[in-house]
């Protein structure tokens, strides 16, 4: 099911991912803020990766595959994942309001000290963020909803 999110950018749901209320949250996250924040699309065709979400609490997971100006979702964790997410449905939910300061996810604000907090507390698990840092911020700029 494609949504366009602008000239040259496609976002689609893998087929089985239409039933999970998360992918379809997801792109419809995506497509909003690169239709309200153009600067967005930058880092929307930039990313070429494989970035994971577990919901913990929820029993649910997707893999959302950038591929330079497209993105498909898909249930379940697809392939082998550059960056994984793990954390319970709060945390996971918290993750888009995260101020981006300086082109950097501000770990200082409300949203920002409870994302520290939960890293720090094992809450919320990232994989692959030290191993590719730089499209872990493309992601978090892309997905953030307050920046």
């Amino acid at each position: 099911m494609p949504v366009s999110g602008g000239p040259g950018e496609r976002i689609s749901l893998a087929a089985g991912a239409e039933d999970i209320g998360l992918a379809s949250m997801l792109a419809d996250l995506i497509r909003q803020n690169l239709e309200q924040n153009p600067r967005k699309g930058t880092d929307f065709s930039r990313l070429s990766t494989a970035v994971a979400m577990d919901v913990r609490d929820a029993d649910v997971a997707i893999t959302l595959v950038f591929s330079r100006g497209s993105l498909v979702i898909h249930g379940g964790i697809n392939g082998a994942p550059e960056i994984r997410i793990r954390a319970d449905a709060e945390n996971l939910l918290a993750l888009p309001r995260v101020r981006i300061v300086g082109g950097l996810p501000h770990l200082f604000g409300p949203d920002g000290r409870g994302l520290r907090n939960g890293l720090l507390t094992g809450a919320v698990k990232i994989a692959g963020m030290f191993r590719h840092p730089v499209k872990l911020v493309r992601f978090t700029r892309l997905m953030s909803v307050n920046g």
